[in-house]
Order: structure tokens, then C-alpha cells, then sequence
């Protein structure tokens, strides 16, 4: 069975797939600082965070696109 973080991961890669997201970017694999783990870690905004310490994620659509 999946962990809940391999199940995030796997979501914000479907959403990069899917949608332009200009503060999401993926940057690899990375020893996390949360767990020592080799994790997948993500840029969010200007902070690197790596997936084992998000805590929670929610998406906004944008409906002022012309």
C-alpha cells in the first residue's frame, strides 16, 4: 500500500501534468531535514520543501482566465 506521502507525490505530479502552476515546481530527490529519507522534494513558492513535511495541500482554480 502507498504511503500518504508517495500519494501526494504522486498528486502535485498530476497537477504539474495537468495545470501551469508558475510556484509549483518539482526538483528531485533529497534527503529530507524532517525524516533522513531520500524523499521527493518540491519548490513552492521560493521555499525547497521536501514532500515528507507537507502537511496539506489544496489547489485554487483560477476562473479570471480569459
Amino acid at each position: 500500500m502507498p504511503s500518504r506521502h508517495e500519494l501526494l507525490h504522486w498528486r502535485l505530479q498530476a497537477i504539474l501534468r495537468d495545470h501551469t502552476m508558475p510556484d509549483l515546481e518539482y526538483i528531485g530527490e533529497r534527503s529530507s531535514y524532517k525524516s533522513g529519507n531520500m524523499v521527493p522534494h518540491y519548490r513552492i513558492g521560493k521555499a525547497e520543501v521536501p514532500v515528507d513535511a507537507i502537511t496539506e495541500f489544496e489547489a485554487e482554480e483560477n476562473n479570471d482566465a480569459i
